[in-house]
């Protein structure tokens, strides 16, 4: 119903309010720097109101006899438009209810809602001077209800044992993460046939002792992959590598690693699992890292290698470096998308990485006739512009030179290429595996291609070696893998406690103690989506490494959060990327293990299924996996939640598919003072990241410091104190909560608001303390009931805080059914005040 009496009034009043905001010279200097025209137009009278800030002065005007056309328009009634100025409306819940409906560029329209908080005051004014103070309302102050309190609450023991909780394995210090090695540039030595059969000796020698063992059982897995056969292109390659250019490999990796010069006896070690090893018995054969050399690993997960060297590659080509990053990976892994999307990205950025596939004719188990459509697998890299090439694999020489040649091109020009490596596996794809696939008389075919005796052969027929030097060669390769065995068998295994070491980089505590101040007052007001904006422009100003890509960043993005970036910062840092999450995810942990400090943007929260590997398998595993090598400082941003009906796969709530993921950090803020200094934080420490903002809350403002500020992490917030029931929520949840309980204030409930700013890690002992004092507990989220983060605060506080609970906690959450279309069934899915409200008069 609307409040005014007539179409005739409702436009006065608006004049009139109007008339006061364009005479105030604070609003009208605040919204200066904002051309804009905005058209308002109501639903329940045929009123357009347009305020238009494009000339020398800003402007209104009503029902213009033609359609102007405007930068945004806001569908609304004219109860809406009361409410606003009365700061009585929940904007997010207003537009995700469409009693706000907003077309066009709304985040531009939201740099003006912070200059006009002055206005505010103003409205009650102007209904005060035409006798409207029947639209101000009343607060009835209602006398406090007491708790219900029995005999058995005088008795009851309450304690809270924090110690009880998970143990989150972060190590803090005073300085923050180590020093990343640094790496020789320098050209390597020219490599003859001795350093080529040496390399390639070594190899067999260890590999062969790693067929043996594990048919013993004396190396602790049940999956070792080996290279034997394929010894020519790890030598050919990797001999031409300065120890500076970055290496990537596969789970077939050991020869390539060993040629690029990895400590044999640390790596033998490695595989033993052993403390000593390479990455402290925490990668094994898959994963075998050596960060001292410029290897960035070897990787268990197929095709994940491009994606990592692609973002080194971003690595070098902005440091303005003349190194190159290396993937080498098998013929299967060319099937994968991650292989597509990293080409298309290091072919539109031309980056300096050089892939070469390893062509041994076998995915696994399936021959490449099988597996791939086009099995001149080089051809596919030239659909995407880049120059490729095929040789003979398991021609040593010809690898050296030929590879060598493309090497030095690179060096010179910064290009892409593609190398197809053929070559040819003589054992299975994983010890033990019975080879159903093929047969005795292929494998002794491809045997009398064996790079070792070929490269002998034609040392001897061309004289560059006698049968003498090179049993002499053999013999040193023989020892050098002896003496890593002994090394490795002689030590010890890493001690239990071991479990919890590199888990995370270490960080610098500031960063995680104290508590989250109180906002206050503030000294200006912004909303969420400028407080994430200047966040970045600050950290990009304190940081030359940081920088930020994804799709249409410099546009602002879809959400146009990161507008007006691109032109303090350049197209150098801030980068629109092809539709592509997992090159956007990928690529940036690989320049974040490179030294760069990557803020990926995923447009919405629900496409980070498109790139769960690299986020997952990659980013947060990779420190633990390389036994505290690498550090992955990477903050991926996203929108998530429902509300602008935009139905199942624009509308998730991904909070609990990756809150609780050991290596991540998840961080949920509910305004632009939490938002601001969580995501400065986040920018700054040396972990992965995922930071979730609310797209119904880029609208909302609230008032921040002038001076620059960071918040720690997994540390909550109490938004509003009370002694008779404790709320846990966060995101949309927290406001919702927060109006619940003004409602319940005045029946006498005090509420307790905890917003939990992070949800992994969870602080536990704040939500504690506070369950101790009003012995009741509920669970405020957007997202389905069930593995929900309502889930996990319970069984904390169940599990940590005994006696504490005088009633059964409640949990408020979506039905178990994907968000629906339709705007009754997607408003009925969120949570609301009355909701939350009910349920809490239940409890007394």
């Amino acid at each position: 119903m609307a409040p005014y009496k007539d179409q005739e009034e409702f436009e006065a009043i608006l004049s009139r309010l109007w008339d006061k905001i364009l005479l105030s010279p604070e609003i009208v200097a605040s919204i200066g720097g904002v051309r804009i025209i905005a058209k308002f137009r109501y639903t329940d009278y045929p009123s357009v109101l347009y305020i238009d800030n494009t000339g020398e002065a800003p402007r209104y005007y009503w029902n213009p006899e033609e359609d102007i056309k405007a930068d945004v328009e806001m569908i609304l009634s004219s109860e809406t438009s009361h409410k606003f100025w009365m700061e009585d409306l929940n904007v997010p819940m207003a537009i995700a209810g469409r009693k706000i409906i907003p077309k066009g560029s709304v985040q531009k329209a939201l740099k003006l809602i912070p200059a006009l908080k002055p206005a505010f005051a103003m409205y009650p004014e102007v209904l005060r001077e035409f006798d409207r103070t029947d639209l101000l309302g009343k607060t009835a102050k209602v006398k406090r209800k007491k708790s219900a309190f029995g005999l058995s609450d005088l008795f009851r023991k309450k304690e809270i044992r924090p110690d009880v909780l998970p143990r989150f394995p972060i190590v803090l210090t005073t300085g923050g993460a180590p020093a990343a090695p640094v790496l020789n540039n320098e050209e390597p030595a020219r490599a003859g046939d001795r350093e080529l059969l040496r390399t390639m000796c070594i190899i067999r020698a260890f590999e062969e002792h790693l067929a043996g063992s594990f048919k013993e059982g004396k190396i602790p897995t049940e999956a070792i992959h080996l290279s034997t056969g394929q010894e020519a292109v790890a030598a050919g390659v990797c001999l031409n590598l300065r120890e500076s250019d970055y290496l990537n490999t596969t789970h077939r990796g050991h020869g390539h690693i060993i040629a690029k010069g990895a400590d044999l006896k640390a790596m033998m070690a490695e595989l033993y699992g052993k403390k000593k090893g390479l990455c402290a018995g925490k990668g094994g054969s898959m994963h075998v890292t050596d960060g001292t050399r410029g290897v960035l690993g070897a990787n268990g997960i197929v095709g994940a290698g491009y994606l990592l060297a692609m973002g080194a590659g971003m690595t070098i080509k902005y440091r303005k470096r003349d190194d190159i990053s290396v993937v080498i990976a098998g013929d299967g892994s060319v099937n994968q998308g991650m292989f597509h999307e990293a080409m298309n990205m290091v072919s539109v950025f031309g980056l300096p990485v050089l892939v070469v596939v390893e062509n041994n004719f076998y995915g696994e188990f399936t021959s490449l006739e099988r597996h791939s459509g086009v099995t001149e697998l080089y051809r596919r890299a030239q659909s995407y512009g880049i120059e490729a090439l095929r040789f003979d694999g398991n021609n040593v020489r010809e690898v050296y030179e030929k590879v060598g040649d493309v090497i030095r091109d690179m060096r010179r020009d910064g290009k892409p290429r593609l190398v197809e490596l053929m070559t040819y596996r003589w054992h299975g794809h994983m010890e033990g595996d019975p080879e159903l696939y093929r047969d005795e008389s292929e494998k002794e075919r491809y045997r009398q291609q064996d790079p070792i005796p070929r490269l002998i052969k034609e040392m001897i027929e061309g004289g560059t070696a006698t049968e003498t030097e090179i049993e002499a060669i053999r013999k040193e390769a023989a020892e050098a893998v002896d003496s890593a065995v002994a090394f490795a068998q002689g030590e010890e295994d890493p001690p239990v406690e071991a479990l919890f070491d590199d888990v995370y980089t270490p960080e610098d505590e500031r960063f995680f103690t104290g508590s989250i101040p109180f906002p206050g007052d503030g000294d200006r007001e912004v909303s969420l989506s400028q407080a994430i904006n200047e966040a970045i422009a600050e950290e990009m100003d304190h940081d030359d490494g940081v920088f930020l890509w994804g799709e249409d960043v410099t546009l602002g993005g879809y959400f146009n959060v990161t507008e007006g970036l691109i032109e303090r910062f350049g197209t150098e840092r801030i980068i629109d990327t092809p539709i592509s999450e997992y090159g956007i995810v990928g690529g940036a942990v690989g320049a974040a293990m490179t030294g760069m400090r990557p803020i990926a943007e995923i447009l919405f929260g629900d496409f980070l299924t498109c790139c769960m590997d690299p986020i997952i398998n990659q980013a947060a595993k990779l420190r633990y996996m390389t036994g505290g090598q690498v550090s992955i400082p990477l903050t991926i941003r996203t929108p998530l939640g429902s509300g602008i009906g935009m139905a199942a796969q624009h509308s998730q709530s991904m909070e609990k598919h990756l809150f609780g993921v050991p290596g991540l950090m998840v961080v949920a803020p509910s305004d632009a003072y939490t938002a601001k200094g969580l995501l400065k934080s986040a920018i700054r420490i040396n972990n992965p990241v995922i930071f979730f903002e609310h797209k119904l809350m880029y609208a909302e403002t609230c008032r921040i410091p002038d001076r620059e500020y960071t918040l720690p992490l997994g540390k909550a917030l109490i938004r509003r104190s009370g002694d008779d029931v404790t709320i846990v929520t966060h995101l949309l949840g927290v406001g919702v909560s927060l109006e619940a309980a003004e409602l319940l204030e005045r029946e006498g409930i005090a509420v307790e608001v905890i917003d939990l700013c992070t949800l992994y890690p969870l602080d536990g002992e704040t939500i504690l303390r506070s369950v101790k004092k009003t012995g009741r507990l509920v669970t405020v989220e957007e997202g389905p009931c069930t593995g929900g983060i309502g889930a996990e605060v319970l069984a904390r506080v169940a599990s940590a805080g005994f006696g504490v609970l005088r009633t059964a906690p409640v949990r408020i959450a979506a039905p178990e059914c994907p968000i629906p279309y339709a705007k009754v069934l997607e408003t009925a899915m969120l949570p609301s005040p009355d909701k939350i409200a009910a349920a809490v008069r239940k409890m007394l």
